[in-house]
């Protein structure tokens, strides 16, 4: 797996271990589970199975924990240093467009009736204000995320402003 590229699930676990100390699997999942980006699944069924592929590719370290729950620590090995890194620094994966849920559904409110379409953007407006007051209330990041939720910021401020636009009729059909 060092070799291939690493799946955006699979790069954020390597990062929670290697850059953010959390190191047992349940602490990986939490900080999933905690994360403000809707996008990342906090399941058990998705996180405990990426670590296992990690683990069984030899990217993760497994030792015994002190705790008598069998606890597992985590760590990343050399290989799983080589793979974030590789991760972290591919341009392509790291500025593509890729998945993002406001910019697959934008199009879409074009193709509704303009009262419908007037309550889905006012809607919109509502709740990317309140995304961003709860980003801007973040006082508690470390510096991988400081930098990711600045960004965030930057992503939902553009979002604002296209509704506006939208909403009065300066920009509609534009993305």
């Amino acid at each position: 797996m060092a070799k291939q590229r690493l799946t955006e699930l699979e790069g954020a676990v390597l990062t929670e271990i290697g850059h953010r100390g959390n190191d047992t699997s349940f602490k990986v999942r939490r900080a999933f589970e905690r994360s403000p980006s809707s996008s990342w699944s906090g399941s058990a069924g998705a996180v405990y199975p990426a670590i296992a592929r990690l683990v069984d590719a030899g990217l993760i370290a497994t030792a015994p924990g002190d705790t008598r729950r069998k606890t597992r620590l985590l760590s990343l090995t050399e290989a799983g240093l080589a793979a974030l890194e590789a991760w972290f620094s591919d341009p392509l994966a790291a500025c593509s467009i890729g998945a993002d849920p406001f910019r697959l559904r934008a199009g879409l409110w074009e193709t509704l009736p303009a009262g419908r379409r007037s309550e889905v953007i006012a809607a919109m407006i509502t709740t990317v204000r309140a995304e961003m007051a709860k980003l801007k209330g973040r006082d508690d990041l470390d510096p991988v995320e400081r930098i990711g939720n600045d960004l965030a910021q930057m992503q939902q401020e553009m979002r604002l402003g296209w509704l506006i636009r939208t909403k009065t009729g300066r920009m509609s059909g534009c993305l």
